[in-house]
């Protein structure tokens, strides 16, 4: 709060001081939505440390530009995003449009990509998408709020292939719009997860 209160008072226009608000607001949120789930499942969240930070880039005339922006910092670890680990070689059956303008593939984990994840290994990584899955329903049931989780933000640690997240976010459930298949917008995150499982043949 300090930092906010010492740029503002370092800028002259209302609408400067509205940015530096917004800003220092955004990283506040981003910090709640890591905390919410580090305390869920603690031992499946990367440490990250957020902080506002200067971004430089140069301008096509090579002059830098400066921007004050949230920034995050978190520990490097040996591993493979989850959508590394998927063998597209079978095709879901559609319509002829989907089929040729929207093709869909079955999500089939493959084990021996990145060297041979036993059974036991697989168990664990099952079990702790059963937790991301209970924890992605108590959200949206009692705090009405949506982890918005994707392949690219879970990680499988190699070589002792561990299911790790990082970089999600948590939304207010009405920013989503519930379809037909999935009236309630969570479903969706759930299903893609529990597709994974599923192709681990257990």
């Amino acid at each position: 709060m300090q930092l906010k209160e010492f740029l503002e008072r370092k800028t002259f226009f209302q609408s400067s001081k509205e940015e530096i608000d917004f800003k220092f607001k955004r990283l506040g949120l981003e910090r709640l939505q890591y905390w919410k789930i580090k305390s869920l499942i603690p031992d499946l969240v990367m440490p990250t440390r957020f902080f506002m930070g200067l971004r430089y880039r140069a301008n096509p005339f090579q002059i830098p530009l400066v921007t004050l922006t949230p920034c995050d910092n978190q520990k490097l670890i040996a591993g493979k995003h989850l959508k590394e680990f998927v063998k597209l070689n079978e095709k879901i059956k559609q319509n002829v449009i989907g089929e040729m303008l929207f093709p869909k593939w079955k999500l089939n984990f493959d084990t021996h990509k990145f060297g041979v994840i036993g059974k036991g290994k697989l168990k664990k990584i099952a079990f702790d998408f059963h937790r991301v899955i209970e924890v992605t329903q108590y959200l949206a049931e009692k705090e009405k709020m949506i982890f918005d989780l994707h392949s690219e933000n879970i990680i499988i640690t190699i070589p002792d292939f561990e299911l790790k997240i990082f970089d999600y976010h948590v939304f207010d459930d009405y920013l989503y719009e519930p379809s037909k298949e999935n009236p309630s917008p969570e479903i969706d995150h759930i299903e893609t997860i529990r597709e994974f499982i599923r192709s681990f043949e257990l």
